[in-house]
């Protein structure tokens, strides 16, 4: 059975949400797009042993719509955090993000990962990868630099997303298995069986 997690994609503007989410889910990759054309995505794949279903709210970056995000903010199972490695200002947003995440979900129990896009533009890039490895490990995040247009560790992206939320829904339980079945932890007797979480509808919603 597969596991639902609503993931918000969060960043300013133009620097790659709409294109990482479409990259994911369709694998395909159009500087035409238009994020506020709604449209609804979903995309499940494997991570490890487990089946997850990825529903990704991706958000839009002008400041107008700053209450519509903190909406999607509430319902958040998990957050990428994006900037463009060749935007330092987008880099610097990052920490007002977070903090949002931070005060309107005070409970800390969400995943959050770094992703630095555009990562193909390197004559182009302003943040190096360092300031991005600095900034995930302050925050206890992973981090990747990411390309939408060449499909660079996007997959990887998701999939690391993906064990993080396994591991905050399966808190108190025997721990997913994510390396191996060795790693796998034998019920204890008399335990009681955990209620499965629901699984979640929508999808990639363009804002």
């Amino acid at each position: 059975m597969s596991e639902g997690y609503q993931v918000v994609i969060i960043g300013e503007g133009s620097v790659g949400k709409s294109a990482l989410c479409l990259q994911f889910v369709r694998e395909v990759f159009s500087v035409e797009y238009s994020p506020t054309i709604e449209d609804t995505y979903n995309k499940t794949i494997k991570v490890d042993s487990h089946t997850v279903t990825f529903n990704l709210i991706d958000t839009a970056g002008q400041e107008e719509y700053v209450a519509l995000r903190e909406q999607y903010y509430l319902k958040g199972d998990g957050f990428v955090l994006v900037y463009s490695i060749e935007n330092k200002s987008s880099f610097m947003a990052i920490g007002n993000h977070k903090d949002s995440i931070s005060v309107i979900r005070p409970d800390g129990d969400v995943a959050l990962i770094l992703a630095g896009n555009k990562c193909d533009l390197e004559e182009q890039r302003v943040v190096s990868k360092a300031d991005g490895e600095a900034l995930a490990k302050s925050y206890g995040i992973d981090f990747f630099e990411t390309s939408a247009a060449k499909r660079i560790n996007v997959d990887e992206l998701f999939i690391a997303l993906g064990r993080k939320l396994l591991q905050i829904n399966h808190k108190g339980e025997d721990a997913p298995n994510t390396t191996s079945p060795s790693n796998e932890k034998k019920p204890e007797k008399n335990e009681k069986p955990k209620k499965e979480k629901g699984k979640k509808k929508g999808g990639c919603i363009m804002v």
